[in-house]
């Protein structure tokens, strides 16, 4: 009998449970929130084509801004490592289920010493202020942020791949204003930076990669700015939130050409991941009130523009740009990843697209930014959210913003609070406290545990649901192949309340033995192991990875 080609079709059945009965009427009880729970009329039919390759790969991620600079330095040693397996450990336990989510990047900020300033820096909270390496005599004290250096070595012993240094700020010594945060008034919108200084700050990014290479963290990838479209001045009482400076495109490629230069004769083998677009729209396209900060892409990637950056030899083929107000409503989810990808594709099919920063800020899709959120609605959004990045703006790497947050916001993968459980940026949480693992954490680790990097993703559709703006309120479905193991790995978000049956048919698997990892409101990565011909739940409102290999 001929065999199917494994490297054609996968076919995945879902059969929703059904009960016999004439069609319920408006007010039956079957009808919850509009889906008749009690009739679902036929299966649904997924396929996966593993010969139709998509992008590879890279890296799913998070930052150790703000609280690090604390917890890595004053913690318990054991809570330290509690925080650091939940992030970075690969490990099992006795019944299989994930220790933590293995991110596969680490991002590490570069601190600007507005710490050292204290209140005079003008940063409203401790919390949000960070040491520098380089003193103002331009001498170097590489034992500062020792915080982040521990969880940057804890990283590393837990077999985190990839390594990123994110600069927010210029050392305040070199700065325009001698703050970390800009001046305005007319440097509004530009890079706070004196004269003369831009090969200076370049020697001090490249010098800092330099430190934690030669300490045993290899620096993979160095950003010397982060969201430069925004103005980063202080509020109307003085104040600043945090570290950050504007910059011009041509300012910020004025930059990288220094910074290319300094790797280059240091012989470093890290790479400029450019951009931290502060939100994609201003990626693809030119913005009205930031002509000179935006339609970043075409500036820096189009080979005929001034900025081109292709041509460097130390710059790795990549955008990086972040999600903020990027998904008001599904529509515009959906909408603002299709210009970003045929932005790419038309100006330069090359570079790829990383997804480098995000968290929940304003009100979207009725989600609101404030309030510590450990549930699984707010996971669940926020895999909808990496699914689409994924699968509609080929992002090749994900990577959420604070590994660990003490504020009562929806900002962290891990939470802590003073051992009294009072969340905020408290004195208290400086020297121990308690933690507390999200849901999304877990169901980000949907993703970043079982997508390794080098893995290709490839095409996969869902009967009713190949339109993706259906597939965003129902039921989403990624997949992922490793050509060297020949593993396999499915991602499927059930935004819904009604359970789904689904069973494996149409495989070649190497080992009838599937694990599946589910994520719920009651669930996180819980392991169970599955036979490949029977059905499998997708349980009601929840994340399913499911792992396997083939012929």
């Amino acid at each position: 009998m001929l065999k199917m080609n494994i490297f054609s079709v996968l076919a995945i059945v879902l059969i929703a449970c059904s009960k016999a009965g004439p069609p319920p009427m408006p007010a039956d009880p079957c009808m919850v929130e509009g889906i008749d729970t009690c009739n679902q009329k036929r299966p649904l039919i997924a396929s996966i084509n593993l010969s139709a390759e998509k992008q590879t790969m890279h890296s799913f991620g998070a930052s150790d801004c703000w609280g690090i600079k604390f917890i890595g330095k004053n913690w318990p040693e054991e809570k330290r490592n509690q925080i650091a397996d939940l992030l970075f450990s690969k490990e099992v336990d006795a019944q299989g289920n994930p220790k933590g989510i293995g991110l596969s990047m680490w991002r590490i900020n570069i601190g600007a010493g507005s710490f050292e300033q204290g209140d005079e820096s003008q940063i409203a909270s401790p919390w949000r202020r960070e040491e520098s390496f380089l003193l103002a005599d331009d001498s170097y004290d590489f034992t500062k942020q020792a915080g982040n250096q521990w969880f940057a070595k804890a990283a590393k012993d837990r077999g985190v791949e990839n390594f990123l240094l994110f600069s927010i700020s210029p050392p305040v010594h070199m700065t325009k204003n001698g703050k970390a945060f800009a001046p305005g008034g007319e440097d509004l919108g530009k890079l706070n930076l004196k004269p003369g200084k831009m090969v200076a700050f370049a020697d001090f990014l490249s010098e800092t990669a330099k430190h934690y290479s030669n300490s045993g963290i290899p620096i993979n990838y160095l950003s010397p700015l982060n969201e430069p479209q925004w103005d980063w001045t202080a509020g109307s009482n003085g104040l600043a939130s945090q570290e950050g400076t504007p910059a011009t495109n041509e300012e910020a490629v004025t930059l990288i050409k220094a910074l290319d230069q300094q790797l280059t004769q240091k012989g470093l083998s890290t790479k400029i991941a450019a951009g931290e677009v502060a939100a994609v729209n201003y990626a693809f396209g030119p913005v009205a009130n930031a002509a000179q900060r935006s339609d970043v892409f075409n500036y820096f990637w189009n080979p005929s523009s001034a900025g081109y950056i292709g041509s460097l030899p130390t710059v790795a083929p990549v955008l990086s740009a972040h999600s903020y107000f990027a998904q008001p409503d599904v529509s515009s989810l959906i909408s603002n990843r299709e210009q970003l990808a045929a932005r790419m594709q038309s100006v330069n099919p090359s570079v790829g697209y990383w997804q480098s920063e995000y968290c929940i800020l304003g009100a979207e899709d009725n989600i609101q930014g404030n309030g510590r959120d450990l549930g699984i609605q707010t996971a669940l959004y926020i895999a909808r959210i990496v699914h689409t990045d994924i699968v509609v703006g080929n992002a090749s790497s994900w990577q959420w913003w604070l590994g660990v947050s003490p504020s009562d916001y929806k900002d962290g993968l891990v939470y802590v609070a003073d051992n009294s459980g009072t969340m905020g940026e408290l004195a208290s949480t400086q020297q121990d406290g308690l933690v507390y693992p999200s849901k999304m954490l877990w169901a980000f680790g949907n993703y970043a545990r079982f997508i390794r990097p080098g893995m290709i993703r490839v095409d996969a559709s869902l009967e009713k649901n190949t339109d993706t703006r259906t597939a965003a309120t129902n039921l989403m479905l990624s997949a992922y192949k490793n050509p060297t193991t020949k593993e396999f790995v499915l991602v499927l978000i059930n935004m819904t309340i009604v359970e789904e049956e689904m069973n494996l048919s149409g495989i070649q698997l190497a080992s009838d033995e599937v694990h599946v990892y589910t994520t719920s409101g009651t669930q996180e990565l819980r392991h169970q192991v599955k036979s490949g011909s029977d059905p499998m739940i997708i349980t009601p409102k929840s994340v399913i990875t499911i792992t396997g290999t083939y012929q």
